[in-house]
């Protein structure tokens, strides 16, 4: 089996970050997030290595070696996103939160009862493994990353027993995941609070199910604060050399936040929220999702 790295945890937690820093061992390929569902217009997306999406030599081979594949493959379109809108059944089973073992039992059984949503499952298997295997061959190294963060994801890529997979919940204070989704989705600290507190148990579940054995928890603000320490013992974790790991200076592809084309140099703690939060924004977030937040250490 080909070992897999799986970032979990929710949207503005710092995955782009790490992704970036894991990018630099020599045994990781990676292009960030494998299911891409926030591309928007490729016309105009650039690249970590600062060529626009269309115009980048990588991206270009990746698209000709997937269509000599026959494969169905475009830059705003992988295939590798685990959806079927045309039919809202289906969709759910791929869609819905993960949650208790009872659930995930009654989703098993969908997917034991319909032909046509294991046939779908399948081909966006089939889709990931032959992507995944490409950007390997391509970037010469034997382990992959998927930044995804979506813990329903996961389940579906462990369920398919194809890849050794690691997983990395990246865990950062729900303050200042909320004062970034809030000024990126331009909505209120109840909205932002509840979404976190969602995707943040979601992933709780997702963890506890693994164990320390096949998941590791990493705090945004210790990566920051030390990141040499944090990496060595993800490296430790994923079984890898991380001695005289230094910026490699292999061109990196990755797509993520626009932390992706800026310099790892100078890396700094992100505590915006500090002063863009007001009383109540912090009020209003203790309420909803205080607890969970103070369970994984933070006051």
């Amino acid at each position: 089996m080909h070992k897999l790295i799986y970032i979990m945890g929710p949207s503005y937690s710092g995955s782009t970050l790490l992704t970036l820093l894991l990018a630099d061992h020599p045994d990781i390929a990676t292009v960030g997030e494998l299911k891409a569902t926030s591309m928007g217009d490729v016309s105009t997306y650039s690249c970590s290595c600062g060529e626009l999406l269309p115009a980048c030599p990588f991206w270009q081979n990746v698209q000709q070696m997937m269509r000599e594949q026959g494969r169905s493959f475009s830059l705003d379109d992988y295939k590798t996103h685990f959806q079927y809108p045309e039919h809202p059944l289906i969709n759910r089973l791929f869609r819905a939160a993960f949650r208790n073992p009872v659930f995930e039992t009654a989703r098993e059984m969908g997917f034991l009862l319909s032909s046509a949503a294991r046939k779908i499952r399948a081909q966006i298997l089939a889709q990931n493994k032959a992507l995944i295997e490409i950007i390997c061959s391509l970037q010469q190294a034997p382990m992959f990353l998927d930044d995804s963060k979506d813990p329903i994801r996961l389940k579906l890529l462990l369920a398919a027993d194809i890849w050794d997979i690691r997983t990395i919940q990246l865990i950062r204070d729900g303050r200042g995941v909320t004062n970034s989704y809030m000024h990126h989705h331009k909505t209120t600290m109840d909205k932002a609070a509840r979404e976190w507190l969602h995707t943040q148990q979601e992933c709780d579940r997702m963890a506890k199910l693994l164990g320390n054995t096949r998941c590791l928890t990493v705090h945004y603000e210790n990566l920051c604060l030390g990141p040499e320490k944090t990496l060595a013992d993800i490296y430790r974790f994923l079984d890898l050399q991380s001695e005289n790991i230094a910026p490699s200076s292999r061109i990196k592809h990755i797509l993520g936040n626009q932390m992706r084309l800026g310099s790892l140099q100078d890396i700094r703690l992100d505590e915006k929220w500090r002063q863009a939060l007001s009383g109540t924004d912090v009020q209003i977030f203790n309420e909803i999702a205080g607890e969970v937040n103070r369970r994984h250490g933070y006051k």
